[in-house]
């Protein structure tokens, strides 16, 4: 029976390439040609048989160029071809995922370097080997997870993957054309912005464009060429304070395509406008522990939000181990609170990946299918102020056995990870930004606070180094503490008469997603904040492999009562030396 299926279903995906005039295009056609050969792994004898597969290519062209202080650092055009092959025995009921060796990966690696020409027969032969290593590894996974079930108590009754109707979307190939040198240029030219500000140590800028042609196909069907561009344009600066504080900031321009990259002005104020930060940061006074109202800018509650709402919306399946050698997982803050109120009861948000801009602005994530080829859907995750759902895989998680399309990064144990993708909160209560503000400061006249705090942006995406992205977790932890915030880059006293001061080196003492039912107000004005999650904690800067862009649509939030604390770090002296001018009479 399970032979049977099995042909059946490639049946369907020969169907689906039959039933649609596919390009000549040897990727596309070396793919499905392959997987129709994917009945031929059901060996007599074998107890566990392929019940799924799927083929998927990331064809990337990629430029890149990188400067500092006016100097280009290094420049490079790259053609590259990323496939991943998976292989499911058994069914979809039980399979070889979901297991804590489930990727474990035994004998060499035959399909070796992938061509970047469109050679039929060699693209055909890394599949044949990809598909074979894939389905040996799958049969040792499904092998181990057996073991460790006969020893473990009865395990959590669901299936190990969802069926989804297949799709077939054949897009124009991504060949959008661009001026290298206008690129490198003006990476040069925004790095030599910092050279007008002496006290900041390391700086840079650079530039990236990515076009590429996403290819999917698998076994039920679903026959996928999409084409993708994401361009990005980045500074980084760092400083050191007198007291030994190190200071950073950084700013990011995401798009989809480079018709809608901002302009040459808008890039040059973003860079601008970090160096001033962080010369403002370095006359900074540091800051002191604080508990009182916090006034959140809408940048800064977008980037909240994006962190303590959109971390926490994907759902962690615990996986299969052997008894008394539990896996490390580390569940959302949300999951077990469906239908409690996580927000006051005239806030809502929804995920919308089908949405393309708002008002005017072109948001960054908006995306046609998910890795696992599922087209997304729109997710009302909360409903005034109650939780209602979660972004979800074609892995079924709790009580949910159904995907919304929301595959956007590689997961644990075989499985995707969920990602927000355009995030909308909403407030039916607003009010004008400078009402909040002087709400802000009756609640400090009505507890007799001389000040209360204002934040105006998080470092997040962060620009930290590893070292403090660590201490930063430590601390958290030593604190009881859940899953950390990052710290804010720029927040400021607000005085009874309005006057506001800039402070620096806090962070945040018992922020969590219980935090947001002290929210009590909202603005009227929402701002669009676009970043790249990239699965890294913090979604730090630069790290991490696959990419999902990610736009927040928020209002400005205050807090009735939030803590800041000053961490208590050993701090390194600053050089001894002062640094040397930046120009020089011979060059």
């Amino acid at each position: 029976m399970r032979r049977v299926l099995l042909v059946a279903l490639t049946a369907a995906c020969l169907g689906a390439a039959q039933s649609v005039k596919l390009p000549d295009d040897a990727v596309l056609k070396a793919m499905i040609d392959e997987l129709q050969r994917i009945p031929m792994l059901a060996v007599v004898g074998l107890e566990d048989k392929p019940y799924f597969a799927e083929y998927s290519l990331e064809d990337v062209n990629s430029f890149s160029a990188a400067a500092s202080l006016g100097s280009l650092m290094g420049s490079s055009r790259t053609h590259g071809r990323l496939p991943q092959v998976a292989v499911r025995t058994g069914s979809y009921e039980f399979d070889n995922t979901n297991h804590v060796q489930t990727t474990q990966q035994a004998g060499p690696r035959l399909d070796g370097e992938w061509p970047i020409e469109n050679d039929y027969g060699v693209l055909r032969q890394n599949f044949w080997l990809a598909t074979d290593r894939a389905f040996k590894n799958a049969l040792e996974a499904i092998s181990r997870k057996r073991s460790s079930l006969r020893n473990a108590a009865a395990p959590e009754k669901l299936a190990d993957f969802s069926k989804a109707p297949p799709t077939v979307f054949i897009g124009p190939l991504n060949r959008e054309p661009f001026d290298e040198k206008v690129w490198t240029k003006r990476a040069v030219d925004l790095s030599a912005i910092f050279s007008a500000y002496p006290e900041i140590f390391t700086s840079s800028a650079d530039t990236s464009i990515y076009l590429g042609n996403s290819y999917y196909v698998n076994i039920e069907g679903s026959i996928q060429r999409t084409p993708e561009t994401l361009v990005q344009v980045r500074s980084l600066a760092s400083a050191q304070a007198p007291d030994g504080m190190t200071i950073h900031d950084a700013r990011i321009f995401a798009s989809l395509s480079l018709q809608s990259v901002p302009s040459d002005l808008d890039f040059r104020r973003g860079v601008t406008e970090v160096a001033d930060n962080i010369r403002a940061l370095l006359k900074a006074p540091a800051g002191e522990d604080y508990t009182g109202p916090v006034l959140f800018e809408a940048q800064a509650a977008a980037q909240l939000i994006a962190q303590l709402v959109g971390d926490n919306l994907r759902l962690t399946r615990r996986p299969v181990s052997d008894p008394g050698r539990p896996a490390q997982t580390s569940p959302g803050e949300l999951e077990g609170r469906v239908a409690s109120r996580i927000l006051p009861e005239w806030m809502s948000i929804v995920d919308d990946p089908t949405q393309t801009e708002w008002h005017g602005e072109h948001l960054v994530g908006g995306y046609r299918f998910d890795m696992e080829g599922i087209a997304p859907q729109p997710v009302s995750v909360v409903e005034k102020g109650v939780l209602k759902n979660f972004l979800l895989t074609r892995q079924p998680v709790g009580a949910y056995a159904t995907t919304n399309g929301h595959a956007r990064l590689p997961g644990p144990y075989g499985a995707h990870m969920a990602t927000i993708s355009n995030l909308f909160i909403s407030a039916s209560e607003g009010k004008p930004l400078g009402a909040l503000k002087a709400q802000l400061i009756d609640i400090c006249k009505q507890r007799n606070k001389p000040f209360g705090m204002l934040v105006r942006k998080l470092d997040y995406p962060s620009s930290a180094s590893v070292p403090e992205l660590q201490s930063l977790a430590a601390g958290m932890t030593r604190g009881g503490g859940s899953r950390p915030v990052t710290p804010p880059i720029l927040v400021y006293r607000v005085y009874q008469d309005g006057r506001e001061e800039l402070v620096r080196g806090l962070r945040f003492r018992g922020l969590n997603v219980r935090s947001l039912r002290d929210i009590i107000a909202a603005s009227s004005e929402s701002t669009v904040f676009h970043f790249i999650n990239n699965g890294a904690p913090f979604a730090m800067i630069g790290a991490g492999g696959f990419l999902a862009p990610a736009s927040v649509i928020s209002p400005a939030l205050l807090f009735e009562e939030l803590e800041f604390e000053r961490p208590q770090d050993n701090l390194s002296q600053p050089p001894l030396v002062p640094p040397p001018p930046l120009t020089s009479a011979v060059r």
